[in-house]
Protein backbone atom coordinates (compact mmCIF):
# COMPACT_ATOMS: atom_id res chain seq x y z
CA UNK A 1 0.00 0.00 0.00
CA UNK A 2 1.33 3.41 -0.98
CA UNK A 3 2.11 5.80 1.85
CA UNK A 4 -0.22 8.77 2.20
CA UNK A 5 1.47 12.05 1.36
CA UNK A 6 1.17 14.70 4.04
CA UNK A 7 2.08 18.39 4.24
CA UNK A 8 2.58 20.05 7.60
CA UNK A 9 1.31 23.63 7.81
CA UNK A 10 2.35 25.75 10.79
CA UNK A 11 4.02 28.92 11.90
CA UNK A 12 7.74 28.48 11.31
CA UNK A 13 8.24 29.73 14.87
CA UNK A 14 7.16 26.21 15.91
CA UNK A 15 10.32 24.80 14.30
CA UNK A 16 11.08 22.23 17.05
CA UNK A 17 7.50 20.95 17.18
CA UNK A 18 7.36 20.76 13.37
CA UNK A 19 10.40 18.46 13.33
CA UNK A 20 8.94 16.36 16.17
CA UNK A 21 5.70 15.95 14.23
CA UNK A 22 7.53 15.23 10.96
CA UNK A 23 9.36 12.35 12.66
CA UNK A 24 6.20 11.15 14.40
CA UNK A 25 4.18 11.17 11.17
CA UNK A 26 6.89 9.25 9.33
CA UNK A 27 6.84 6.61 12.10
CA UNK A 28 3.06 6.45 11.65
CA UNK A 29 3.60 5.57 7.98
CA UNK A 30 3.07 8.92 6.25
CA UNK A 31 5.37 10.39 3.61
CA UNK A 32 5.98 13.98 4.74
CA UNK A 33 6.44 15.82 1.44
CA UNK A 34 6.70 19.40 2.78
CA UNK A 35 6.88 21.23 6.07
CA UNK A 36 7.83 24.77 7.09
CA UNK A 37 11.49 25.52 7.62
CA UNK A 38 13.19 28.74 8.63
CA UNK A 39 14.44 30.72 5.66
CA UNK A 40 18.12 31.44 6.19
CA UNK A 41 18.62 33.51 3.05
CA UNK A 42 17.13 36.90 2.30
CA UNK A 43 13.35 36.47 2.53
CA UNK A 44 12.59 38.53 -0.58
CA UNK A 45 15.04 36.44 -2.61
CA UNK A 46 13.63 33.00 -1.77
CA UNK A 47 10.03 33.64 -0.71
CA UNK A 48 8.52 33.08 -4.17
CA UNK A 49 10.24 29.68 -4.49
CA UNK A 50 9.28 28.58 -0.96
CA UNK A 51 5.69 29.80 -1.39
CA UNK A 52 5.31 28.03 -4.75
CA UNK A 53 6.85 24.77 -3.51
CA UNK A 54 4.61 24.69 -0.43
CA UNK A 55 1.40 25.23 -2.42
CA UNK A 56 2.54 22.73 -5.06
CA UNK A 57 3.07 20.14 -2.31
CA UNK A 58 -0.43 20.82 -0.95
CA UNK A 59 -1.83 20.15 -4.43
CA UNK A 60 -0.09 16.74 -4.40
CA UNK A 61 -0.93 15.80 -0.80
CA UNK A 62 -3.47 13.37 0.56
CA UNK A 63 -3.45 15.12 3.93
CA UNK A 64 -2.70 18.58 5.31
CA UNK A 65 -1.94 18.68 9.02
CA UNK A 66 -2.16 22.08 10.68
CA UNK A 67 -0.04 22.37 13.82
CA UNK A 68 -2.19 24.97 15.54
CA UNK A 69 -0.23 25.36 18.75
CA UNK A 70 -0.36 28.15 21.34
CA UNK A 71 1.08 31.46 20.15
CA UNK A 72 0.58 35.12 21.03
CA UNK A 73 -1.53 34.10 24.01
CA UNK A 74 -3.99 32.29 21.72
CA UNK A 75 -4.61 28.59 22.17
CA UNK A 76 -4.87 26.73 18.86
CA UNK A 77 -3.34 29.65 16.92
CA UNK A 78 -3.66 29.64 13.14
CA UNK A 79 -1.89 32.48 11.38
CA UNK A 80 -3.06 34.12 8.18
CA UNK A 81 -0.57 32.16 6.04
CA UNK A 82 -1.74 28.80 7.40
CA UNK A 83 -5.37 29.88 7.06
CA UNK A 84 -4.65 30.61 3.38
CA UNK A 85 -3.04 27.18 2.96
CA UNK A 86 -6.10 25.51 4.48
CA UNK A 87 -8.39 27.50 2.18
CA UNK A 88 -6.25 26.49 -0.81
CA UNK A 89 -6.56 22.78 0.06
CA UNK A 90 -10.32 23.13 0.53
CA UNK A 91 -10.55 25.02 -2.75
CA UNK A 92 -8.77 22.17 -4.54
CA UNK A 93 -11.35 19.80 -3.11
CA UNK A 94 -14.28 21.93 -4.24
CA UNK A 95 -13.05 23.17 -7.63
CA UNK A 96 -10.80 20.37 -8.85
CA UNK A 97 -12.50 17.46 -7.06
CA UNK A 98 -9.33 16.63 -5.13
CA UNK A 99 -9.59 14.74 -1.89
CA UNK A 100 -7.13 16.49 0.43
CA UNK A 101 -8.05 15.80 4.06
CA UNK A 102 -7.40 18.85 6.25
CA UNK A 103 -6.74 18.20 9.93
CA UNK A 104 -5.83 20.49 12.81
CA UNK A 105 -3.91 19.30 15.84
CA UNK A 106 -5.72 21.26 18.57
CA UNK A 107 -9.25 22.60 18.93
CA UNK A 108 -10.04 25.73 16.94
CA UNK A 109 -9.80 28.88 19.05
CA UNK A 110 -13.20 30.50 19.43
CA UNK A 111 -13.39 34.14 18.38
CA UNK A 112 -9.72 34.95 18.95
CA UNK A 113 -8.74 35.14 15.29
CA UNK A 114 -10.28 37.32 12.57
CA UNK A 115 -11.32 34.14 10.73
CA UNK A 116 -12.43 32.04 13.75
CA UNK A 117 -16.03 32.01 12.48
CA UNK A 118 -14.90 30.65 9.10
CA UNK A 119 -12.79 27.93 10.76
CA UNK A 120 -15.70 26.93 12.94
CA UNK A 121 -17.99 26.78 9.89
CA UNK A 122 -15.48 24.60 8.02
CA UNK A 123 -15.31 22.30 11.02
CA UNK A 124 -19.12 22.12 11.32
CA UNK A 125 -19.33 21.27 7.61
CA UNK A 126 -16.77 18.49 8.12
CA UNK A 127 -14.26 20.16 5.79
CA UNK A 128 -11.62 20.26 8.53
CA UNK A 129 -11.30 17.83 11.40
CA UNK A 130 -9.41 17.39 14.62
CA UNK A 131 -6.44 15.06 14.13
CA UNK A 132 -6.69 12.09 16.46
CA UNK A 133 -3.68 9.77 16.47
CA UNK A 134 -5.73 6.79 17.61
CA UNK A 135 -7.99 7.20 14.56
CA UNK A 136 -5.20 7.75 12.02
CA UNK A 137 -6.28 4.76 9.92
CA UNK A 138 -9.39 6.76 9.00
CA UNK A 139 -7.34 9.70 7.71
Amino acid sequence: MEKKKIVICASVSFEDQIIEWKNKLEKMGFEVIKYPTKIKEDLLTVYNKEFSEHYDAISKADVVLVLNLDKKGISGYIGSGVFAEMAFALGLNKVQNKNVSVYHLNPISKGELPYSDELELWQNLGWIKLFEENRVEKV
